[in-house]
């Protein structure tokens, strides 16, 4: 129920401040790192352990923060048990070493492990979460669903570092706190129009405001994770083109990156906003109708954070404009903040959501106002005629559809289908390069027996 999922969200945002103190901007940066030595074996092993020995110092002091909190706030105290599971997600997200196997490229290893966890937790909540009275059990599986696979990477890790050439008298912990707390400053502002949410309309509305908020932004960010995927496999690469002076080849794969990220994030966010209501409803149930104009809001932050996720992340960053993006995201905090103050006391989740669509605007827009120079593309690439012509196709196709279709499941169970083939065939009438070349890299796999 909207409490139940309040409650979780509430506390897992509190935990989510704590993993970002604790993490000090070092995931990020160290995929950086170990990117850039990927092809040097010692040097990319010493950093690795460097980094990990690091993080389990500042886990430490994760652990102090959240006995204080516990014992002293009286909202986070009430729901102690429940904080402390969530908590468990510190030591997995710092024991994980995610970081280092996006830096190696190894997404074969994220990709399987990954998909056995996330298959057992999802079938773990069919079967242990029945009534509201299970939301200790909910927030052990939320936990193992999301960082429990973290254990996994631990485990492999040792097959792959090779720890006998590392001494430890050679080990400089130091020389990564410098460039990691400049990401941690972009972290933290980021975390404020993420998190800050949650947190403001727990304290400001109540949990079923932010159980309302949470359903609709769970559901845009099934989307929205699609693109930010394209980011985490394209930092390392694009690290190491820039490191070892490939040029040509990083404006190549930006080229690509961009057309990948407009022709999924279009279609993404009209067809959430036109499907909204029977998403919300077949997924959520009817007690979360007031989170339909969430979705509504929050789809086209799909389009804004895939674009900032281009700019920031796969070009700024690796060319060392980390300065630039932290701007960036402190226009887009600041707005979101003030819009927070202004909208939620009035308007509950949906003010929380105009806050969230602004923010992530204003952080889009700064970036090409003020990055445009570093970009290896014109911004009249962003206009690109084919997506838009195949988008607004399907969303004239959805809008008579939904208008005929009696039912939300109906609408639901043929609109997702029908949408898909009326963009993809639009794609192929217009002869768009990007689908042509997906298809042939299709088949090429499969001549070849699943062997990319």
């Amino acid at each position: 129920m909207p409490d139940g999922i309040g409650a979780v969200n509430f506390l897992n945002s509190v935990i989510s401040y704590i993993v970002l103190l604790t993490s000090l901007g070092i995931p990020m940066y160290a995929v950086k790192e170990v990117a850039k030595y990927r092809d040097d074996r010692l040097q990319r092993d010493r950093i690795t352990i460097e980094i990990l020995l690091l993080s389990l110092l500042l886990c430490i002091a994760g652990y102090v923060a959240v006995w204080l909190l516990a014992r002293f706030v009286p909202q986070i105290h009430s729901q102690s048990a429940l904080f402390y599971v969530l908590s468990l997600s510190i030591v997995f997200n710092t024991v994980g070493v995610n970081w280092f196997y996006q830096a190696i490229e190894d997404f074969r290893f994220i990709t399987i492990r990954a998909l056995i966890i996330r298959t057992l937790s999802a079938a773990a909540l069919f079967i242990f979460v029945k009534t509201p009275s299970d939301l200790l059990i909910y927030g052990v599986i939320i936990v193992g669903s999301t960082v429990g696979n973290n254990i996994i990477n631990l485990i492999h890790l040792r097959k792959i570092i090779d720890l006998k050439e590392i001494r430890l008298k050679a080990l400089n912990l130091k020389r990564h706190v410098r460039p990691a707390l400049q990401l941690f400053i972009f972290n933290l502002i980021v975390s404020l129009y993420l998190h800050l949410n949650s947190v403001m309309l727990g304290f400001m509305a109540g949990d079923e405001q932010v159980g309302f908020f949470t359903a609709g932004t769970k559901i845009s960010h099934i989307g929205l994770t699609v693109l930010s995927s394209i980011g985490t496999v394209l930092l390392p690469r694009c690290s190491n083109l820039l490191a070892n002076g490939e040029d040509a080849e990083f404006n190549k794969v930006i080229g690509k990156s961009l057309d990948l990220i407009l022709c999924l994030s279009l279609p993404m966010t009209f067809g959430l906003i036109l499907l909204a209501a029977p998403v919300t409803m077949i997924f959520c149930g009817p007690e979360y109708a007031d989170a339909i104009p969430v979705l509504v809001l929050n789809a086209p932050v799909i389009i804004f954070i895939g674009i900032s996720n281009l700019l920031g992340i796969q070009i700024l960053y690796p060319k060392d404009k980390i300065t630039l993006v932290i701007w960036s995201v402190s226009v887009g905090a600041l707005v979101n903040v003030i819009l927070n103050i202004l909208l939620i006391p009035g308007h509950g989740a949906v003010g929380a959501a105009i806050s969230t669509l602004f923010a992530e605007l204003s952080v889009t827009a700064f970036q090409l106002m003020y990055g445009r120079k570093y970009y290896p593309f014109a911004l009249s690439a962003l206009w690109n005629a084919r997506y838009i012509g195949g988008t607004a196709i399907m969303s004239v196709a959805l809008l008579l559809l939904t208008s005929f279709a009696e039912g939300m499941a109906l609408q639901l169970l043929v609109g997702l289908p029908v949408g898909i083939l009326v963009y993809v065939t639009s794609l192929l009438v217009m002869k768009d390069p990007l689908l042509f070349e997906t298809i042939t890299s299709l088949k090429t796999t499969i001549s070849n027996g699943g062997k990319i």
